[in-house]
């Protein structure tokens, strides 16, 4: 269960929809939330255009304004009993929230996309939502401005390992499995209406590296050996899936696996949009030593090319390059 959640509130206005449905998740988390507003600094050359203002009373009035535009979401939160903090900074967004999220013992940052944009292929986020993916300890959850809520489609990805030397499930794996879960047993979210049950995709992207090399190796090898070959390193990797599906030990939840050969920077992004995903639960850094975990660049590429809401997330021993005060 999460604790703590930070909606970092840019203007209310366009955010209603997600602030109902922060309100709703809290509620099934029993979690309290807390709005932050970071504003830019007062600069000292425009104050000289306002007499006897100094920059304190600027900030002052700045903030009240903040928290009367919340005054609505205070109501909001005591009539479903959640309790809700506010906070109004002064700095660079990305860098105070994150700082934020150290020293107050965050469990989610959540926060909605600047601008709507229907292009498959353009760029969703920002390059304050970049560096909050980058640098951000806890979970991101980056909601698509213009996008229903709640989630309906849910998709995680994960990576497995074929030579580890345990077949133990992965405990970033799990991370990310459990992470999706949570959006997707909220009451109305992820949901199947028809069944009434719990439904959500699991996508891993594999790759036979090895199979022009076996063609080299023996080049007599039939075509269809060649393909059964490839199936069975297909099955290997669709084993393993299995296994850490398996052990998050949900019951009344669906779980659909979808294993595309390829690339995860081409694959993914093909199958979140052909299975018209509304948000995908991904990790943006992985593990030392885990080979062909999707890290650095190929994650940020496959952030570059999907069109949907994303939870990103980061493995325990992260640590963010921003100092905490």
């Amino acid at each position: 269960m999460l604790k703590h959640l930070l909606l970092v509130s840019q203007n209310s206005q366009h955010e209603q929809a997600l602030f109902n449905w922060v309100l709703a998740f809290a509620q099934s988390q029993q979690a309290s939330i807390t709005l932050l507003r970071v504003l830019p600094e007062p600069d000292a050359g425009i104050l000289l255009w306002f007499d006897r203002v100094l920059p304190m009373e600027v900030k002052q009035q700045q903030v009240q304004t903040v928290r009367d535009e919340w005054a609505l979401w205070k109501d909001q939160a005591a009539q479903a009993g959640v309790v809700l903090n506010t906070e109004v900074l002064f700095g660079k967004p990305f860098y105070r929230a994150v700082q934020y999220v150290m020293t107050h013992s965050v469990d989610w940052l959540i926060k909605q996309t600047d601008e709507h944009t229907n292009e498959p292929l353009g760029s969703l986020f920002n390059s304050q939502d970049k560096h909050l993916l980058r640098k951000c300890p806890c979970p991101v959850l980056l909601h698509k401005r213009g996008s229903a809520l709640p989630f309906k489609k849910i998709m995680a990805s994960i990576d497995v390992d074929l030579d580890a030397d345990t077949l133990a499930p992965c405990a970033f794996n799990q991370a990310i499995l459990k992470s999706a879960l949570q959006v997707a047993q909220q009451q109305g979210g992820g949901k199947n209406t028809v069944l009434g049950a719990c439904y959500l995709e699991v996508v891993h992207a594999w790759q036979a590296d090895a199979e022009n090399l076996v063609h080299y190796w023996n080049p007599d090898l039939s075509e269809a050996d060649l393909l059964k070959w490839t199936e069975d390193v297909r099955q290997q990797h669709l084993t393993v899936v299995e296994q850490e599906v398996d052990a998050v030990s949900a019951p009344e939840v669906t779980f659909d696996i979808v294993l595309p050969k390829g690339s995860a920077i081409e694959v993914i992004p093909q199958v979140v949009a052909q299975h018209q995903i509304d948000l995908l639960v991904m990790g943006t850094l992985g593990r030392n030593g885990l080979p062909g975990m999707i890290i650095g660049n190929t994650s940020e590429s496959i952030l570059e090319k999907i069109n949907c809401s994303v939870l990103a997330l980061k493995p325990d021993d992260f640590v963010s390059p921003i100092s905490a005060i």
